[in-house]
């Protein structure tokens, strides 16, 4: 067992993808956050991974929860939070740990998507690093503004500026390290280490509508606390405005074409967007019927 580094794993009706990650990583201790809240899942995988621990909280934690509690029962320095829509092995994540051990002074740690995934996974810092220094010529490393999910944190530096658990999922990640990046300025990656990531496929496809409306709902909201947050009220207002209208637009389109599940999904865009303006929690929780 890898006495440098703890894997964190969100799963939210993530069996098929789970085991698919977990074969690969059999040489670190895991923490599985089981928000489906699924038992008997947990008693198939502590059976088969002895390095797994699946952790069934009362409620379906969302993402920022779920991490926290993770890193809180993290016993290691450092600490690797993904989600169940990826693939590295063992030799990447070896080589990772490597360089988190000689660049030490980081609060933010991430590899790089592969040239098959969907886009870059990274905001790019204005200041250029030391190109002639040797771990820099090894790793490839550049200083970043966010790194978006997938990335190892320094415990160490970061102590208790953990996830905002206002936020139940999306912009958890940009909003984390931008709170870093103003007390450290020291989020990394490493372009010579490099992981595939399949993009919005962690939950299993028989559970598509219901993540359909959870996303709805919660990328809307979220943004405009997000903004609200870091900036202004009124600029959250300018940022969403667009989202409301298109989601209207959406309304009356698929009014039109008899698309009864649609035009639901859009109701639900706006109820998360105005929810959020009248500063309610994030409370919206679809069922699975």
């Amino acid at each position: 067992m890898n006495k440098f580094l703890t894997i964190v794993l969100t799963s939210y009706y993530s069996e098929k993808n789970l085991f698919r990650v977990l074969k690969n990583l059999t040489k670190y201790k895991i923490f599985i956050i089981e928000n489906s809240l699924d038992k008997s899942l947990k008693k198939k995988i502590e059976k088969k991974y002895k390095n797994v621990s699946v952790v069934i909280p009362k409620e379906n934690l969302g993402l920022a929860k779920a991490y926290n509690l993770g890193i809180k029962k993290a016993k290691t320095n450092f600490v690797y939070l993904i989600e169940p829509d990826i693939e590295i092995d063992n030799k990447s994540l070896n080589k990772l740990i490597l360089c988190a051990q000689k660049l030490k002074n980081f609060s933010v740690l991430g590899p790089v998507y592969k040239k098959n995934s969907f886009r870059i996974n990274y905001s790019k810092y204005s200041e250029k690093l030391d190109n002639k220094d040797q771990l820099n010529k090894k790793y490839k490393i550049s200083k970043v503004n966010w790194i978006d999910n997938h990335f190892i944190i320094n415990k160490k530096i970061i102590k208790k500026n953990l996830f905002d658990e206002n936020y139940f999922l999306y912009f958890e990640i940009v909003d984390f390290c931008i709170n870093l990046n103003r007390k450290f300025n020291n989020l990394f990656v490493t372009k010579s280490i490099k992981y595939i990531h399949y993009g919005g496929q962690a939950s299993d496809i028989k559970y598509k509508k219901i993540i359909i409306l959870i996303r709805a709902w919660h990328y809307n909201w979220s943004k405009f606390y997000f903004y609200r947050k870091n900036f202004t009220y009124i600029y959250a207002v300018t940022k969403i405005l667009p989202n409301l209208i298109q989601a209207i637009k959406k309304i009356i389109i698929n009014t039109l074409r008899f698309n009864k599940f649609n035009v639901y999904v859009s109701f639900i865009e706006c109820y998360g967007i105005l929810s959020s303006m009248l500063c309610l929690s994030s409370f919206y929780r679809a069922k699975n019927n």
